[in-house]
């Protein structure tokens, strides 16, 4: 899917005696702009080629590179390359994207930018963007390092007499640290710039950088947003299962085809939390596209949806997950424009901030009531993530299921199941939901509020989350969680652990912990204990609030049965589950595909309207 921006790699180009054109980029030597720095702390050495010459850029080309520790490399980027036409590209994606906002890689009208042509002229000065994205870095000579190598460090001048700015230079100069991999600088310019890439000492490390230094007059050749483009929706042992948010907030149906049109432009990276090493690079689509683990598109399924809230946005299905494990997982664009790679404006891709998750299973159990090492032993999953379902089509998380049982072997063998059940079942409620006078006058109808249509939906929403209950790892200790089918074995065989109530005598013979919600789980399935976030209340009751009073919906009444079968949300957050919502997921945080004060507010105006009886 990915431009691999395989530039040709620049080993020595300080040592060129003669103009190198390469990728667009030149070594100048005595024309006027050839200039050795005075660093006062510092010897000969760490000049190393810097000094005899200086690296000229090219609009949108980036200067490919490698740069050993205590180094510094050094750039012009000349006043005549402001004078170019400006570039014509076409955006790659649709427009109105207000959620995930790519246009950051485009400079706004107030800089004068607009539309496919990218920069029209304001005034003597023009707007110069540069971006330094690391590809590499120094690997660790210790197994677990503590922290990545020291950031790249860039330093940029715009006076003649401060050619290879770098530091302890005496003079004005910017500095930035490629944090994370990855850092840009813009700024107004109307003469020759001036910058340098700086390698830091790096003790404890072994081996070179490399990076991409690209200028551009049209917009930054790389980006990096500083919010989070993906939303972790739940996980197996394995895969997980990720939204980004909504890609167009534009009710125009033109606007939203043209996004379902695009098949699922974003791509992902994804890494092993416990890698220290990675956060070097989590800012840089370079660094990304070389190093994370999850890098190509082998592993993960893409596509467009509309549930939750019914508005466009990607879903990514990612598969070949270690368990029990921490990744890093980033959104990521190949570029704004349809076209990639060097010379192109955007064309270095655009980086989202990274989430953190964790895949289920293999977590310890102990089997006493003090936790020895002796003591720890792994069990096998109970959880298997399950999506694109086509009757119960917002249902995307992890379900009751059995690795052992040869007759669900494959994702698709276990969703057709619990789909089959599900739709099944409402074929029956469609049929008694036929007696009721539905096409009439508004007058004859059971409400003046409702209608059978808002029936229809309340009573799949309910059935689906009901009876395809949402699994969590037993081991998880989450107060809100339900303990299910605690008769069974676990299994792989392992006996109950000690100390544990729930598998106490007396509650082998309380039905809602020593069964499944649904007994057709058990029977078939045949899945060991595990633990379940139960179905929002908000649910049954607006089943009862949309329904005609003939069919005899009711809910549970609280302390009655109501507090096993049924969640609630607590603390602002969605610690029940809802299709299609994302669980846990905070109001106050803004994000989430459907705004979760949208759910929220469903759920407590619901509590509030109803009456049970």
């Amino acid at each position: 899917m990915h431009d691999d921006h395989n530039h040709p790699l620049i080993q020595d180009p300080l040592l060129e005696e003669e103009i190198q054109m390469q990728d667009g980029l030149d070594v100048a030597t005595d024309q006027g702009r050839t200039y050795e720095p005075e660093f006062p702390s510092m010897g000969r050495s760490i000049l190393g080629r810097a000094g005899p010459s200086t690296i000229t850029l090219a609009n949108n080309m980036p200067a490919v590179m490698s740069i050993t520790p205590f180094d510094i490399q050094c750039f012009v980027f000349p006043q005549t390359a402001l004078d170019e036409p400006p570039s014509l590209v076409t955006q790659a994606l649709p427009p109105s994207h207000d959620e995930i906002d790519t246009s950051h890689a485009m400079a706004d009208q107030d800089t004068g930018y607009t539309g496919s042509e990218l920069r029209k002229r304001q005034g003597p000065d023009h707007l110069l963007y540069l971006t330094l994205s690391v590809c590499g870095q120094p690997s660790s000579a210790v197994s677990n390092p503590s922290a990545p190598p020291p950031p790249l460090e860039l330093f940029i001048s715009h006076a003649m007499d401060d050619q290879c700015p770098g530091p302890n230079f005496p003079g004005q100069q910017g500095w930035l640290p490629a944090d994370g991999g990855f850092t840009n600088y813009a700024n107004p310019t109307s003469g020759d710039s001036y910058f340098a890439v700086y390698a830091p000492q790096v003790p404890g490390f072994n081996g070179n950088y490399t990076y991409e230094l690209t200028a551009s007059i049209d917009a930054p050749f790389t980006y990096y947003e500083d919010l989070p483009g993906l939303f972790f929706v739940d996980s197996d042992q394995n895969s997980s299962f990720f939204m980004s948010n909504n890609l167009t907030t534009s009710n125009s149906s033109t606007q939203q085809n043209a996004w379902m049109q695009t098949g699922g432009p974003f791509t992902i990276f994804m890494h092993d939390a416990n890698d220290i090493m990675i956060t070097g690079l989590l800012k840089s689509y370079c660094g990304l596209n070389t190093s994370a683990q999850v890098r190509t598109m082998t592993d993960v399924e893409v596509g467009m949806t509309t549930i939750a809230g019914g508005l466009p946005k990607q879903q990514y299905y990612v598969k070949g997950l270690n368990k029990t494990t921490p990744y890093h997982a980033v959104m990521a664009l190949p570029s704004n424009y349809t076209q990639t790679g060097s010379g192109m404006p955007g064309g270095g891709g655009v980086v989202w901030q990274d989430i953190l998750m964790t895949t289920k299973t293999g977590k310890k159990l102990h089997s006493a009531p003090v936790v020895q090492a002796s003591s720890l032993r792994s069990i096998d999953p109970n959880c298997q993530l399950i999506y694109n379902l086509s009757f119960c089509d917002t249902v995307n998380y992890a379900v009751p299921a059995n690795p052992y049982n040869s007759s669900f072997a494959t994702m698709v063998e276990l969703a057709a199941f619990y789909d089959n059940y599900t739709s099944t079942n409402f074929n029956y409620f469609a049929y008694s939901l036929e007696q009721i006078p539905c096409s009439t006058t508004a007058e004859a109808q059971y409400s003046l509020a409702t209608n059978c249509s808002n029936c229809y939906e309340a009573y799949k929403q309910w059935l689906c989350a009901v009876t395809i209950p949402r699994c969590v790892d037993y081991s998880s200790t989450e107060p809100y969680l339900q303990a299910r089918n605690v008769n069974q074995s676990f299994i792989d065989g392992s006996p109950f652990p000690a100390g544990d109530p729930t598998f106490s005598q007396a509650n082998k013979s309380v039905t809602y912990l020593n069964s499944s919600r649904v007994p057709r789980i058990d029977e078939i399935i045949r899945p060991g204990p595990y633990k379940e976030l139960l179905p929002c209340i908000g649910l049954c009751y607006g089943l009862v609030q949309n329904c005609p009073a003939a069919l005899g919906f009711a809910c549970p009444l609280a302390g009655k049965g109501q507090n096993y079968s049924y969640g609630y949300v607590t603390n602002n957050s969605l610690t029940c589950n809802v299709p299609g919502a994302i669980w846990g997921v905070s109001d106050a945080s803004g994000y989430g595909p459907r705004s979760l004060s949208f759910w929220i507010g469903l759920m407590l105006a619901m509590v509030v309207s109803i009456t049970v009886i």
